[in-house]
């Protein structure tokens, strides 16, 4: 099962971007994915969930694992 973490970065790699080009390119904090990474932060806002899945082309659903496909 995926982390959230590594769902985001596989994703960033199938878009050619790094995660932290996407979270520059979203006006997000630099920080947010080693955050995620780390354990530091558990989850992320529902308005980033909507900023990340929308920028990676995927439904929230699927970034947060809660469907496969």
């Amino acid at each position: 099962m995926c982390t959230l973490y590594d769902r985001i970065i596989e994703l960033c790699k199938a878009k050619g971007v790094t995660g932290s080009r996407m979270c520059l390119d979203l006006g997000l904090s630099k920080s947010t994915l080693s955050d995620i990474k780390s354990g530091r932060k558990k989850g992320i806002s529902t308005s980033t969930a909507q900023k990340m899945a929308s920028y990676l082309d995927v439904s929230v659903d699927y970034l947060l694992g809660e469907e496969d496909q």
